[in-house]
C-alpha cells in the first residue's frame, strides 16, 4: 500500500524520515509531496520516496489515503481534486469561534470554556475588558500562539499591553488606536485572561496530542506541559519555553490535586475528540487538545488544534499513525 503525506513544505521534515522508516517496516510506502506537486491532468503526484535512506523524486498516481492538515488546503482546486480521488486525513472545522460555539451549544464540555466576547467595535472591546480586568485578544485563524495579546485594566483609564516579551502601558485614547490599527474587525477573538501560570510565574499549558490508532479509535500519542519561559502572554515553545511530562508537573505545581487533575486531563482526552468529530459530522486522524490549569486548579480548553505539529512525542506519533494507515488501508480495500 502507498499513502501520502502531503504538508506544505518543498522537503521532507525531520519527523517524515521516521514516519517513512516506520512505515517501511510495516510494509507501507510513504511518498511525501506538497500542494504544489499534484498533477490533476495525469492524476499523479511528483513526491519523494525514502529509498535507501536517501530522499528521491517519483511521479506516483494518487495514493488511495492522504495524511495532510488543513493548513494544506489554501489551493482549493488542488484540495477538491484529491477529495474526489482520495480520502483525506481530516478537514477543515472552521475558526477558533465556530468550534467555541458548537461545544457551548452542544452543552457537555461547555464547562471547560473561556468566556468570550463580540469584537464588533472599540465599545464592546472596552466592556469586556471592564468585566473580565485582564483578556486576551487572539486571531480566529492563528497558528501556533502568534499574535496574540492580552491587556490588562490597572485602572480606570490606565492599560498594560502584554505580547510576547515586551509590556507597555497606556491611556485609553492611545489604546483605541492600537485597537483600531490592530485588532478592529471579524478576524479577533477575545477571551477572559486565565492565570495558567507555574509557580514561578511563568505562562504553561498541557497539550494532548491524538492519533488514531490501529483500530480507528483515539489514542494519546503524550501528554506534555509547554511552559513559556520569560513569555508574557503565551506557552509558545518556539519563542522560547521547555517542555516537560505532566506527571512531574502536577507533582510539582499541584501536588495536592495531581490524581484528580490527572484523571479529568485523560477523561477529557478520552471523550472530547468524539465530541468534535460529531459535531462537525467529519473524521480527523490527529488532533491536538491544549488545556490551562488556572490557580484554582480549574481546567480550561484553550484550543482544539486539528493540524498540530510533530515536535514531541515522534516515536509515539509515527508509531500510531503507521498503525492507522494499516486498518484504514483494509478499510479502503
Amino acid at each position: 500500500m502507498m499513502v501520502g503525506f502531503m504538508r506544505n513544505g518543498r522537503k521532507p521534515f525531520r519527523f517524515v524520515r521516521l514516519l517513512a522508516k516506520t512505515c517501511a517496516y510495516n510494509d507501507i510506502d510513504l511518498v511525501y509531496f506538497s500542494p504544489r506537486n499534484v498533477d490533476i491532468e495525469k492524476k499523479t503526484v511528483k513526491g519523494q520516496v525514502l529509498i535507501k535512506n536517501k530522499w528521491m523524486t517519483k511521479e506516483v498516481p494518487i495514493p488511495p489515503f492522504i495524511d495532510t492538515t488543513p493548513y494544506c488546503f489554501k489551493n482549493e482546486k488542488v484540495t477538491e481534486f484529491l477529495r474526489k480521488n482520495s480520502t483525506l486525513s481530516t478537514d477543515s472545522i472552521g475558526t477558533k469561534d465556530e468550534i467555541y460555539n458548537k461545544i457551548k451549544e452542544d452543552g457537555e464540555f461547555a464547562h471547560l470554556l473561556i468566556p468570550t466576547g463580540e469584537n464588533s467595535n472599540f465599545e464592546e472591546f472596552l466592556n469586556f475588558i471592564n468585566t473580565h480586568k485582564t483578556i486576551v485578544i487572539k486571531p480566529k485563524a492563528g497558528l501556533r500562539g502568534h499574535n496574540i495579546y492580552m491587556v490588562k485594566q490597572l485602572r480606570r483609564n490606565k492599560f498594560l499591553i502584554s505580547y510576547q516579551q515586551s509590556e507597555e502601558k497606556m491611556n485609553k485614547e492611545k489604546l483605541k488606536q492600537l485597537y483600531e490599527d490592530t485588532w478592529h474587525g471579524d478576524g479577533h477573538i477575545l477571551q477572559k485572561y486565565i492565570t495558567s501560570r507555574t509557580k514561578s510565574g511563568d505562562p504553561f499549558d498541557c497539550r494532548v496530542r491524538l492519533e488514531k490508532n490501529g483500530r480507528g479509535k483515539w489514542s494519546v500519542a503524550i501528554y506534555l506541559v509547554r511552559i513559556g519561559s520569560n513569555q508574557k502572554v503565551v506557552s509558545n515553545v518556539a519563542q522560547g519555553g521547555s517542555v516537560t511530562t505532566l506527571t512531574a508537573f502536577l507533582e510539582g505545581n499541584f501536588p495536592e490535586e495531581k490524581e484528580r487533575l490527572k484523571e479529568a486531563i485523560r477523561r477529557i482526552a478520552k471523550t472530547l475528540p468524539y465530541k468534535i468529530e460529531e459535531l462537525f459530522d467529519v473524521n480527523f486522524s490527529a488532533l491536538g487538545l491544549d488545556i490551562g490549569i488556572d490557580q484554582e486548579a480549574n481546567l480550561y480548553l484553550f484550543e482544539v488544534e486539528n493540524g498540530p505539529g510533530t515536535e514531541f512525542g515522534e516515536g509515539q506519533i509515527a508509531s500510531a499513525k503507521t498503525e492507522y494507515y494499516n486498518y484504514i488501508s483494509k478499510k479502503l480495500s
